[in-house]
């Protein structure tokens, strides 16, 4: 059985195009991921700090003058014209706006200033700011019209910025935020749904689970990319077949008088020593560069060990069951077309491509069962909470994974060695 065993890691070694794909790919794609999405999904104290400041062209005693004229020139009775002007003297939307931005959880991460909008300008091209707000003329009688009267507002917030950035991105989404909330909260009012009281200003934060550590995008790359790669090595090993058969190696074999099964256990035993050496450089190597799974203890590299394992064994399987279909298609092109819309369709569906969550839930809860994004998971949880016990189910899955791929190779294996 050795002599098999040898025999295909023999065939990958001599393959150094391959060795090279299969080792230091992943590695490489791991690396450039990691600093091209190193923005996203910061820690607080790495968030991204924007320097704004708000122009004020607006009069607000200004406009509330002019709303009592628009109001007094409806066709309203004096009675609703005395509660809308009551309503109006209690609001003041610019203040609002001051207030949000000077909010003490938002001055944590927003520095704002008030400038003019020569002043503002200048700044934004001296690189001191990273946008500025504008509160144009009119703005206050413009929102007390439309949130009092229903009627279309014409003035606007307007966000100016030299170029666009992560800053002012996040700026647009901050303000949009804002007033869709605070309009909400002016429309449940006018309904009655609302008493008559202080807009609640919308807050922001971050919720945490105790007893859970955060997953971050590095360790998604790294398990998501490891895992694909083995799914690449499954294809690649079954793939030398369409060579043994051209060289009829398998005929030779015959020749020897040893099990034609001998054969695919030889593929299958190969396949799962190198999906372990792959993974293994993969996992080390990635996280001597980047660290992405800082201060772990020895029990969680003992458990991410055991899950990688049972993982290479259902690549194993996986390679055996290509190499199987490999024998009976006679066609090397469509063998090789078989196989590759096997890996690409585990890989989508697993979520080595992507994320899960960027799949209609119908197909994530099927990606979720593929011994790719079933390994994922697993390893997800074992991220976040580190129990043993969490551990047990994910490991047999995925030894029965392999137990049912191997068994639908061998009753599907020529015995002759050919269809």
């Amino acid at each position: 059985m050795g002599t098999f065993i040898y025999k295909d890691l023999l065939v990958f070694w001599r393959d150094r195009k391959e060795i090279l794909m299969a080792l230091l790919l992943p590695i490489l794609l791991i690396v450039i991921l990691n600093y091209a999405f190193s923005g996203l999904f910061n820690d607080d104290e790495d968030a991204v700090h924007i320097d704004i400041a708000v122009v004020h062209e607006d009069d607000v005693d200004k406009g509330k003058v002019q709303f009592e004229d628009t109001v007094h020139e409806k066709d309203l009775s004096a009675a609703d014209k005395s509660t809308v002007l009551a309503e109006a003297a209690n609001l003041d939307p610019v203040q609002l706006i001051d207030d949000f931005l000077n909010n003490p959880d938002m001055q944590k991460w927003v520095t704002v200033k008030e400038l003019s909008e020569q002043e503002a300008s200048e700044q934004i091209k001296n690189g001191e700011l990273d946008a500025f707000l504008k509160i144009p003329e009119g703005f206050t009688h413009d929102v007390l019209s439309s949130v009092l009267l229903g009627e279309p507002a014409q003035a606007s917030l307007m966000i100016l910025a030299e170029k666009e950035s992560a800053e002012v991105s996040t700026l647009q989404e901050i303000i949009y935020g804002f007033t869709d909330s605070v309009n909400m909260q002016f429309a449940l009012g006018s309904m009655g749904e609302l008493a008559s009281a202080d807009p609640v200003l919308p807050e922001g934060g971050r919720e945490v689970v105790d007893g859970a550590e955060t997953y971050t995008i590095s360790q998604y790359f790294t398990i998501a990319m490891g895992t694909l790669f083995g799914l690449f090595l499954a294809q690649t090993v079954a793939l030398k077949t369409v060579t043994e058969k051209r060289e009829r190696v398998f005929n030779r074999i015959l020749l020897t008088n040893s099990h034609p099964m001998y054969f695919l256990i030889g593929k299958t035993a190969a396949a799962f020593i190198l999906s372990c050496i792959q993974l293994a450089i993969t996992f080390t190597a990635v996280q001597l560069l980047l660290d992405v799974f800082p201060d772990k203890s020895l029990t969680f590299w003992a458990g991410l060990m055991v899950v990688m394992m049972a993982f290479a064994l259902t690549i194993a399987g996986l390679s055996a069951l290509l190499t199987s279909i490999t024998l009976h298609v006679s066609d090397s092109n469509a063998a090789s077309g078989i196989s590759t819309l096997i890996i690409m369709g585990l890989g989508v569906l697993g979520g080595s491509f992507f994320p899960l969550e960027g799949l209609p839930e119908p197909l994530q809860k099927i990606g979720e069962w593929t011994p790719n994004g079933f390994t994922q998971t697993a390893l997800i949880e074992w991220v976040q909470y580190s129990h043993v016990s969490d551990l047990l189910f994910p490991v047999v899955f995925l030894l029965a994974v392999f137990i049912v791929c191997f068994g639908i190779s061998m009753s599907i294996f020529p015995k002759g060695g050919r269809s």
